[in-house]
């Protein structure tokens, strides 16, 4: 399920005017929703519900219905995952390689080739409004933020490099794999938006989970916990501004971690990861910034337990 930061009342509203104390806040680009006092976008696959459940879920109240499932096309809200636009190169849970495993090692002509008409198949036509998100979570564009699970794309980042320079000394080797994943990373996904744009100028284009701040300390420091963005997470926030620059929208998440029921903790926790990602919608552009759509859901990450009051309430 999706929010509008700029137009949602409750708890999202205190952010935007606590941030709009401390930062000149731009205009930001026309919604495609107008005189909407609350929106809310329906992102979840409900359509078997009533032929499976006999359950008619109405979602009449909701300003736009999307499934992220294939066979659903050319709706308001795209969700591309890793097989549905172009030639995503990552690693399975195999370790195999797939479309070349890292993005220095992959065909961005053949990506791109593919993703015109991946596009063209699954958003709809080019003079309607939209969402479309990407979501990309193989690997991350910043070298240092591929740790535990994605530390793979470094050390396969190495090993190319050592293959084609045999003699060179392993710092050197580790300097260079991450200059190529970095700047392959970087046209990899830039590209993407770049082309997916051109197709289709009036959908909404961004990636899911950019940015993050990765404010999750509350699970090793929970009584002095402040929910603040880590001062060198901001900072390697900012080294993304190419991808903000290409992007149309951007979707963070305040997904909850069952540890973060009903507690203050939680509160903090989805207050600075919002304000983050309107701090970086706002570096966007000399003149206006980017609209912030927040990924939120009814119940706690990794659990079908559905969010306490309290937790509704962040």
């Amino acid at each position: 399920m999706l929010l509008w930061t700029w137009a949602v009342t409750s708890f999202i509203l205190p952010l935007l005017s606590l941030y709009t104390c401390s930062a000149q806040v731009k205009q930001t680009l026309k919604p495609i929703f107008t005189h909407k006092p609350f929106l809310v976008i329906w992102n979840a696959p409900t359509q078997d519900c009533k032929p499976r459940y006999k359950i008619d879920v109405n979602l009449k109240v909701f300003d736009a219905e999307a499934s992220p499932i294939e066979g659903f096309v050319k709706q308001k809200l795209t969700l591309f995952y890793k097989d549905r636009l172009g030639l995503y190169p990552f690693y399975n849970e195999n370790n195999v390689s797939m479309n070349g495993g890292l993005p220095q090692n992959s065909s961005l002509s053949e990506h791109i080739n593919k993703l015109q008409d991946d596009v063209e198949k699954y958003t709809p036509p080019k003079s309607e409004d939209g969402l479309a998100v990407i979501d990309w979570e193989e690997w991350r564009p910043l070298w240092i933020r591929n740790w535990e699970a994605k530390d793979i794309y470094r050390t396969k980042s190495i090993s190319l490099v050592s293959l084609k320079h045999p003699d060179w000394s392993s710092e050197k080797v580790k300097q260079e794999a991450l200059f190529e994943f970095e700047t392959a990373a970087k046209e990899f996904m830039a590209r993407t938006l770049r082309r997916a744009k051109f197709q289709r100028p009036n959908q909404l284009w961004g990636y899911y989970l950019f940015p993050d701040c990765y404010n999750h300390d509350y699970k090793k420091n929970w009584e002095n916990y402040t929910g603040r963005c880590p001062d060198v997470e901001v900072s390697r926030n900012d080294q993304l501004i190419w991808l903000w620059q290409n992007s149309t929208a951007v979707y963070p998440s305040i997904y909850l971690d069952k540890q973060l029921k009903s507690s203050e903790n939680g509160r903090k926790f989805v207050h600075y990861r919002v304000k983050e990602a309107m701090r970086v919608s706002n570096l966007h552009h000399e003149s206006f910034s980017l609209p912030v759509f927040v990924y939120t859901r009814l119940t706690y990450q990794s659990s079908w337990e559905t969010l306490s009051e309290v937790g509704n309430q962040k």
